[in-house]
């Protein structure tokens, strides 16, 4: 989706304000040579509890800069003076050992909301039966559950990230969002191009493998070497095309079909699905269905403002990170059921 390309706007930021404070280089150079290199007895102030120390393997190093980085952050706020960031990250209260405790809860939100649909889909494909409408029924549906296995491992890896913030993580999640804004691109470009029907199985074949191509050329440039601009360019290109497509699928199937095929028994039952998830919030018209992914996405690129009005943790446990994870949960909830209105209507389409 496109919020998630969105996230890799931010690079890396290798200093920042708080890692020159006095305060904090004072802080965490007597809290190493106190707990990590000396025989003394813990001080209470640098004690490291079990969890975090055996569950998360905080070593005593990291443990002393996230404990200074706190400590350093309290102090600011008790003199009024303005919250700073350290190896260019906020400083967040942690919880059980977890770096970002809502920012975990959030990606957890986005994880289910995917695989609740990833089992729908699943049982989707598994009841399909024979015959040419159901072949190429099949072959758009495994795309759409494509695209949400990819999402479900993409989130699973935010998740971790969030829990435990080390190169390692950081780097599966970069890779996961990767992941998941090409599943996108294949997702609806193979929809948008109709490359999901039977006679054009070849020519699906051989894009796929080009997309996939491209995918590992790119992991691969990765793995020699790190650039965090040239990843974000990469994913941007990719996202704004899938978004593109979006948008430009949606206004063609609001054009193309009258209100004798919206009235259709067949597509009833995924309208009133979709109507009624929408309920709380709208009533939604049959004759704007076809809009839905233009409304997702002009929802999710507002979401982003979150994102590049970055503020200062809240109580030092939510910042604009986090509550842009809380906005995405949301929109996979409706996407899919739309994704499934909208192959039907296109295979009555194709009948009529």
């Amino acid at each position: 989706m496109l919020v998630l390309l969105l996230a890799l706007w931010s690079t890396c930021v290798l200093a920042s304000v708080g890692d020159r404070l006095p305060q904090y280089k004072e802080c965490t150079s007597q809290c190493i040579e106190t707990l990590c290199y000396s025989n003394l007895p813990y001080l209470p102030q640098y004690d490291i509890n079990i969890v975090s120390r055996y569950l998360f393997l905080w070593s005593c190093p990291l443990d002393c800069d996230y404990k200074c980085r706190s400590h350093v952050a309290n102090i600011r706020e008790a003199q009024l003076l303005p919250i700073v960031q350290f190896h260019g990250k906020w400083p967040f209260d942690r919880w059980l050992g977890i770096t970002e405790v809502f920012s975990v809860l959030f990606s957890i939100g986005n994880l289910c909301a995917n695989l609740i649909n990833l089992v729908k889909f699943s049982k989707l494909i598994r009841g399909l039966g024979h015959g040419k409408n159901s072949q190429a029924r099949g072959v758009m549906l495994f795309q759409y559950w494509l695209l949400l296995a990819v999402s479900v491992v993409g989130w699973l890896l935010s998740t971790i990230f969030h829990t435990r913030d080390i190169p390692l993580t950081e780097t599966l999640d970069y890779l996961g969002a990767g992941a998941i804004i090409m599943a996108n691109f294949n997702a609806i470009s193979i929809r948008y191009f109709e490359l999901f029907r039977a006679e054009n199985q070849r020519k699906r074949q051989l894009y796929q493998s080009g997309l996939l191509f491209i995918l590992l050329c790119h992991y691969l440039k990765l793995a020699r070497k790190w650039d965090y601009q040239y990843n974000m360019k990469y994913n941007v290109v990719i996202g704004l095309s899938a978004l593109a497509m979006w948008v430009a699928h949606s206004l063609r199937v609001y054009r193309r079909y009258d209100s004798q095929v919206f009235n259709s028994i067949q597509l009833s039952p995924y309208e009133s699905k979709i109507q009624q998830k929408l309920g709380p919030f709208c009533k939604v018209r049959s004759r704007l269905i076809p809009l839905i992914p233009v409304v997702l996405n002009v929802y999710l690129t507002t979401s982003v403002s979150l994102e590049l009005f970055d503020f200062a943790p809240i109580a030092h446990l939510i910042d604009s990170h986090a509550l842009w994870h809380l906005c995405t949960i949301f929109p996979p909830l409706i996407w899919y059921d739309w994704n499934l209105w909208d192959l039907e209507l296109s295979l009555i389409d194709k009948m009529a």
